[in-house]
Formats: structure tokens, C-alpha cells, sequence
């Protein structure tokens, strides 16, 4: 992707420009997940859009320009220009559901890096308890071993 920019007219519509040539037009208030429209513009990578502003009607003309310096002037359907019965408060709705939805996602990513730090430390202090408890019982065989040389000595 190289550019993009919303509707001036359609609150769930945005355009993005990619470096193959192609405008992609997105309507997430139809579709979150495909792409509604696509269309190759020019051989060489786009790098800017505009939509016309006019929200009288307006909304159909596009401007799409590459990194030649051509401008392409482009008119999408009524459907992608034309705003739709509840459609601003609909994308509201649905951004705002997105982003509580990415909000959680982190929360959550951080609550399993926590615990994963937690169990790392604890699988640590584990194996140390087990080093030093080795430790002790070697010193204590050990202990054992000389107390029996030194009443072994003592009682010749």
C-alpha cells in the first residue's frame, strides 16, 4: 500500500493505493473483509488519492496519481458515493467494537507474557532449590563419611 484516504461521503468507504498500480476500494459497512472494488490505474506504483469533497452529489470523483506524475481522474459507482440510512453511526459502532476488541487482545498478551515470566521464574527457583538441596545432601554424605573416619581414628 502506498496512499489511501476515506469517503468524503461514505463513512464505511476508504480507497488505498498500492505500488502495483491498483486503487483498491474498501466498504466495511458491506464487507470488513474483501475488498468491494478493484481497479489497475496505471503500470507504474501509485502514490497519492483524493476523493472529491462535495458532499452534494459529490463523492464520485476520484484522483489517483503515480510516481510517473500522471493524474487519473476516476468515477465510482452511486453505490460507493451516495451515503447509506445509518451508515456513520454503523462504522462508528463497529470501529469502536474493533478497538475494544484490540484493547482486550493486548491486555491479554500481556497477562500470557506475565504468566510465562512467572512460570520461567518459578521453573528457575526450582531448578536452584534442586542444585542447592543436592548440595546439602552431598555436604551432608560427606559429614557422615568424616564422622565415621574421625570415630574410626579416635576409638584405634
Amino acid at each position: 500500500m502506498t496512499s489511501g484516504c476515506w469517503s468524503p461521503t461514505r463513512a464505511g468507504v476508504f480507497y488505498v493505493t498500492r505500488s502495483d498500480g491498483v486503487m483498491d476500494v474498501w466498504d466495511i459497512s458491506h464487507n470488513q473483509n474483501e475488498v468491494a472494488y478493484s481497479h489497475k490505474v496505471s503500470d507504474a506504483a501509485l502514490s497519492c488519492i483524493s476523493v472529491e469533497g462535495n458532499t452534494q452529489g459529490g463523492g464520485k470523483l476520484v484522483a489517483v496519481g503515480d510516481a510517473n506524475g500522471t493524474v487519473s481522474m476516476l468515477e465510482v459507482c452511486d453505490s460507493l458515493a451516495q451515503p447509506q440510512h445509518n451508515e456513520k453511526s454503523a462504522v462508528g459502532a463497529l470501529l469502536e467494537r474493533e478497538s475494544k476488541k484490540s484493547k482486550n487482545e493486548e491486555v491479554r498478551s500481556r497477562e500470557l507474557k506475565r504468566a510465562k515470566a512467572q512460570e520461567e521464574e518459578r521453573k528457575r527457583k526450582e531448578k536452584e532449590d534442586l542444585s542447592a538441596q543436592k548440595i546439602i545432601e552431598e555436604v551432608d554424605e560427606e559429614m557422615l563419611e568424616l564422622e565415621k573416619q574421625f570415630f574410626a581414628a579416635t576409638r584405634t
